[in-house]
């Protein structure tokens, strides 16, 4: 299967009393992002560090940005949306659009990764050759997924994010472990605007 082009991601806040319900009811709206969309993953959790700790977070992933458009007509019609929604107890905090650029992992994984590392920063340009040098880093490790993406909406617009899934914290220690001793990593940090780095607790 080709590597999705474009992702799509929602965060929100959540009261604690429904956060059960409100995972729930996110897996049940995957399955209809992948039938009725065509989303090509979707993955979902809640944010374990920085200032969006404890709220949902849902990505899902498109081969074309006409898949966004299906998403929306998803949520329309989705039962379990609407219960979302009509809680009282999410609210939206963000919902961003970005563009995907393959980084040509060998063996990228379908299975559900234990643990987020999402990394944000700025840099005019995209430097794929660089950055897919650095991505047997994140494999050898124990990354099981990388995308590496442009922001296409909203007020960080223009900026990348780099968002690899884990088995465990022990994969995420080693993978920096190595970055750190890796010349071209530290090379490309010399050029980024690095702003923005957060773990997210995935469960579905």
């Amino acid at each position: 299967m080709s590597s999705p082009k474009y992702m799509m991601v929602t965060v929100a806040s959540c009261e604690m009393s429904f956060l059960d319900d409100a995972l729930r009811h996110l897996g049940s709206l995957c399955e209809e992002l992948k039938a009725q969309a065509g989303a090509a993953t979707t993955r979902y959790g809640i944010m374990a560090t920085g200032e969006h700790t404890g709220q949902l977070v849902l990505f899902q992933t498109y081969a074309e940005m006409n898949g966004i458009d299906k998403a929306f007509a998803v949520y329309q019609s989705s039962a379990a949306y609407k219960a979302i929604i009509s809680s009282g107890s999410v609210v939206v905090t963000f919902r961003n659009i970005l563009k995907i650029d393959d980084l040509g992992l060998k063996n990228p994984s379908t299975d559900v990764p234990a643990y987020g590392v999402i990394t944000r920063w700025g840099c005019p340009d995209l430097m794929l050759d660089e950055m897919r040098a650095e991505a047997h880093n994140f494999e050898d490790n124990g990354a099981m997924i990388l995308r590496y993406c442009t922001i296409l909406t909203g007020p960080a617009a223009g900026r990348r994010l780099l968002i690899a899934g884990y088995p465990s914290m022990d994969a995420i220690q080693n993978t920096y472990e190595a970055l750190r001793g890796s010349a071209g990593y530290n090379a490309l940090l010399q050029k980024f605007d690095l702003d923005w780095r957060n773990i997210m607790r995935v469960t579905g």
